[in-house]
């Protein structure tokens, strides 16, 4: 069995890299201007939030040449894009979070070798892990971002979050194990400053299965509701609690899920001024499953759901807007499930996805996402809010 308390240390210790950074207006001088906001010395203050440099200009060949050493040597020595383009402070940023990440993920999995993957160490094993190839991830993607993106960034976050918001979509999954494969989505987010609440569902059209999902969350710091406090960026940081229900009616079992978790986003213009519009996301958690399956007694599992991301906003002002993320999720429970893949190391993994959504007005949007693990899985939902995006 986990233990979760033999956790709690391990996790408030790598809540550590998303908390360092304030996410206040009241700490905002503190901050690299964001493009909505960059004026500079002695210039209108009507002039084009797109303008605003994100550092120093290169040439487009010398842009060519770091985009090439962001890839070769770039995948394994992070930053060598920045270094070649002269974004010295940068490139060694990444390159300190890209070896950070090795080193989590060799001791990781140092550590599951000796131990023989026990139950009693496999959590700090599976969180090290998974965040070590988070940094891993997010620092080469962020590297290529840099020398890419144009200046000022792909787009900036949207000032507050809506009070209401509202989806309708439809899902397809290709599970060679159950015979489901269509899904009506709903599902609705209410907000009241730092505090949320949401419910999802996935009915399945083809076959008696259904997915029912209900999370409350609060927000320690980062963008809430119009009426709350102004926040400088959209980095964040949350807890968050669900429960889940997933019945597999024609195939005569069901599992419960409950869980609490901690996530948060950071917008990588702390890192420095290239990666404005970008951001990084991580999270870890753990839930208790209940198994039921016809009469035979209910059954308990532990289950680990660490995450991480890494996506820029799209937009920096008016309609339309969004963001756009790659991520990965370690939890097996839902549709996509586990990675199958071969040799020893297959179930363990979870899976990977790309989500993106855009605002075409206030009160209208699109979602959708794709995810790969042992089943395939896509989705597309029209999102509402009553009331406006603020």
């Amino acid at each position: 069995m986990l233990r979760p308390s033999r956790t709690t240390g391990h996790l408030l210790a790598l809540l550590a890299l998303l908390t360092a950074v304030p996410a206040h207006a009241d700490e905002a001088e503190d901050l690299p201007t964001s493009p909505a906001t960059a004026v500079p010395a002695g210039a209108s203050s009507t002039a084009p939030a797109s303008a605003a440099p994100a550092g120093q200009a290169i040439s487009p060949g010398r842009r060519a040449l770091a985009a090439a050493g962001a890839v070769i040597p770039g995948l394994l020595v992070h930053g060598s894009g920045h270094l070649l383009a002269g974004e010295g402070r940068t490139g060694l940023s990444l390159m300190a979070l890209g070896g950070a990440g090795t080193g989590l993920v060799v001791g990781g999995l140092g550590g599951a070798a000796v131990s023989g993957a026990s139950r009693r160490v496999i959590a700090p094993i599976v969180l090290t892990t998974v965040t070590g190839a988070g940094l891993f991830g997010i620092s080469l993607l962020a590297d290529l971002y840099g020398v890419l993106a144009p200046e000022g960034g792909t787009g900036s976050p949207p000032p507050a979050l809506p009070w209401v918001e509202t989806q309708l979509g439809v899902a397809y999954v290709h599970d060679p194990t159950f015979a489901y494969r269509s899904f009506l989505v709903p599902g609705m987010d209410l907000r009241s400053r730092s505090l949320r609440l949401s419910g999802s569902g996935w009915f399945a059209l083809n076959d008696d299965n259904a997915r029912l999902r209900a999370e409350t969350a609060y927000r320690f710091l980062g963008p809430g509701t119009p009426d709350g406090p102004r926040a400088a960026d959209g980095s964040f940081l949350e807890i968050e609690a669900a429960l889940t229900h997933h019945r597999y009616t024609s195939d005569g079992f069901s599992i419960t899920t409950g869980e609490v978790s901690v996530q948060g986003r950071l917008d990588l213009a702390h890192i420095g001024p290239t990666l404005r519009g970008s951001f990084a996301e991580m999270g870890w958690g753990i839930g208790i499953e209940a198994y039921r399956n016809g009469r035979r007694p209910l059954e308990g599992n532990e289950l680990l759901i660490p995450h991480f991301a890494f996506g820029m906003y799209l937009g920096h002002e008016g309609y339309p807007r969004g963001e756009a993320k790659a991520f990965y999720e370690h939890r097996h429970d839902g549709y996509a499930a586990g990675a199958k893949i071969t040799g020893l190391g297959s179930g363990v993994a979870g899976h990977i996805g790309l989500q993106g959504r855009l605002d075409a007005s206030p009160r209208w949007g699109l979602l959708a996402d794709v995810r790969a693990g042992s089943a395939y899985v896509g989705r597309l939902s029209l999102l509402m809010r009553p009331g406006g995006s603020p």
